[in-house]
């Protein structure tokens, strides 16, 4: 069903940049979900309740929509087994934080062998857990002798409240188990024991089974954090817009970049709104047969399998659909254009709460079709090589989905960029500029339009990979005047096969070798220097490569004289791949000049393999 909020950024019709909404002022987020895990859901946020290392949860338990209850079971004259549910406002007096009230089944009658059960009303780390009657002289022997104590991480969605609590092995194994054998003799009970090893727990459900009619209440049970909230995650629904052929382009959540925020977002796109396939399996053909997601559910209500003629088959990715792909730098990079999108959103960190997500789109794509590679794939690691960056945009067949074709290529990368040669535009010399962005691509302005119907561009560059696996991201750009402003309207370009010369269809270069150093390329401005401020050849500069390096990792620079004493040492940063240069201006860890002589200065890299090392050697002379 395709059902949206749409909102224009300004009045200019169909070209302009437009808004998907969720959260106030849009689609409620109980209307996207498809499904979420372990975290709180309303019509305007989604959130994780905050909760610090050492709090009491069950004060607050009531306030997050948890409940207290009571089940006590019994028998019919007839010997059936029966189970009723009780729910009084003396119950939560057991987690009200006042150890002066207490919960004592015999005032509300109801039987003193029963379960209590403490619903946190969230999902929570748990390193321990008391309970105790009041401690005054009067009460404090009521305390709980044989009981059971268990906890369970079930969500009141996959498991209905409260019939279902007890219908499964809840608290099975038990946390404590005091029978009437070996009975609890103490006021207070501590979880863990002290015979029980330390043993934080996910937790929302508690459960306090008595198992003998021995007097007893309970005052307070305290459940202690350990700080941290359970892994959750949100998925909406596939979701499309009116018209259909979005182009994605920026993300904001609580209109900040997500990239500043404590939550993982990804995308996916696709041409219908079944991201997953639901297959029956046929038995006596073994074959596949597509169904719905609730004939696949409820599969007993199916006639097929009512005949033995069917049973439950495989959940499949529908391969019309692309892989979930990351946001970076607040940029939807999930293929465009497709009808449909789907977002999911994962976070750890406890009390963040996402209350609106403003996704940018244009309906006015520069090319229903954008592929492109790259070649060569496979390259040595830290020498200049020679890139081809082919991309193609072409037209569907009877589509009427306009289109304005682009002036503009930005190609991101880690890689080392050092020369933009030349560009073909259906194998004609192209007039550019372009321009070198140091660490994070480059980009070609072309002086004519590129035909967004039926056309193959290919720029040749020259650049340094240092690491395996090094991606190329390519998007198109365009500027798109209004009555009141102009507007860039981007699109990234997908891997695709798009040049029958290269094989490959990929926007990510290997290294050849997977046994080189970290460390290499190590070159010195000089042999000899003299650091005297004459402004003549006053320092050393040291110049290397880091390679195969896939996150940042730390990295020294030091000087030692012969002797093996260090003279100075600088931390040269957490760095990954590339090339990097360091300085040494003759001066020691004291802030003396060193004295005339023979020094090593060494490269340093603590990788995840072990520590690596490089040196040189370089004289002092005055």
């Amino acid at each position: 069903m395709k059902v949206l909020l749409l909102v224009a950024l300004c009045a200019t019709g169909s070209w302009s940049i437009e808004e998907m909404i969720i959260g106030p002022g849009g689609l409620p987020w109980t209307a996207v979900i498809e499904e979420s895990t372990k975290m709180g859901v309303d019509r305007d946020s989604i959130w994780t309740w905050n909760v610090q290392a050492g709090a009491n949860l069950a004060p607050g338990a009531l306030a997050r929509g948890g409940r207290v209850f009571s089940t006590i079971e019994g028998t019919t004259s007839f010997g059936t087994p029966t189970l009723d549910f009780a729910a009084s406002p003396a119950m939560a007096k057991a987690v009200d934080g006042d150890e002066n009230t207490a919960f004592n089944p015999d005032e509300i009658g109801i039987a003193r062998q029963s379960s209590l059960y403490i619903d946190l009303g969230g999902h929570f780390g748990v390193q321990q857990i008391r309970f105790y009657p009041r401690l005054d002289s009067d009460h404090r022997d009521l305390y709980v002798q044989a009981f059971a104590l268990g906890s369970d991480s079930k969500d009141p969605e996959l498991l209905p409240f409260p019939d279902a609590i007890v219908a499964t092995p809840f608290g099975n194994p038990f946390l404590i188990n005091a029978n009437v054998n070996s009975p609890n003799t103490q006021s207070v009970v501590i979880w863990p024991l002290p015979n029980q090893p330390r043993d934080d727990k996910e937790m929302r459900h508690v459960r306090i089974e008595t198992l003998n009619e021995r007097p007893w209440e309970i005052a307070e049970v305290e459940i202690i954090a350990n700080g941290s909230v359970a892994p959750v995650e949100f998925i909406s629904r596939p979701l499309t817009v009116p018209g259909g052929f979005p182009v994605w382009g920026r993300l904001r959540i609580n209109g900040r970049d997500p990239d500043e925020l404590p939550v993982t977002v990804q995308t996916r796109t696709g041409p219908d709104p079944k991201p997953v396939q639901y297959f029956l399996r046929l038995t006596k053909s073994q074959t596949l047969r597509e169904v719905g997601k609730s004939g696949w559910e409820n599969i007993v209500n199916l006639t097929d399998v009512e005949r033995g003629e069917a049973e439950r088959g495989p959940i499949l990715p529908n391969p019309e659909w692309s892989a979930w792909e990351s946001v970076t730098d607040g940029i939807i990079i999930s293929p465009s254009p497709k009808d449909y999108i789907q977002f999911r959103l994962q976070w750890n960190e406890p009390g963040f709460k996402i209350e609106t997500m403003h996704f940018e789109y244009t309906s006015w794509p520069l090319a229903q079709v954008m592929e492109a590679e790259i070649s060569p794939t496979t390259v040595d690691a830290g020498s200049e090589t020679d890139f081809v960056l082919a991309l193609q945009v072409q037209q569907l067949e009877d589509s009427n989905v306009p289109t304005s074709g682009f002036r503009q290529l930005e190609v991101q990368t880690a890689a080392e960029i050092t020369a933009i040669d030349r560009v073909l535009v259906k194998d004609r010399e192209a007039f550019f500029t372009s321009r070198i962005n140091a660490g994070e691509g480059f980009s070609v302005d072309l002086w004519d339009r590129v035909d967004p119907k039926a056309s193959f561009v290919e720029v040749f560059f020259r650049a340094r990979v240092f690491s395996d696996g090094t991606a190329f991201r390519v998007q198109a750009l365009d500027e798109r005047a209004t009555p009141t402003e102009s507007e860039v309207i981007y699109q990234f370009a997908q891997p695709g096969d798009v040049d029958p010369r290269s094989p490959g269809a990929t926007l990510a270069v290997r290294l050849s070798s997977q046994n080189d150093p970290l460390v290499d390329d190590i070159r010195s401005s000089t042999r000899v220097f003299t650091p005297n401020d004459d402004g003549i050849n006053d320092y050393l500069l040291v110049s290397y490569n880091l390679l195969r390096l896939n996150q940042p990792t730390p990295v020294l620079f030091e000087i030692f004289d012969l002797s093996g004493k260090r003279v100075q040492r600088g931390f040269a940063g957490a760095d990954q791949s590339g090339r990097f240069a360091r300085i040494w201006n003759g001066i020691d860890r004291d802030g003396n000049t060193v004295p005339q002589g023979v020094y090593i200065y060494q490269i340093e890299v603590e990788a995840d393999a072990g520590t690596f090392y490089r040196q040189g050697l370089v004289n002092v002379v005055y």
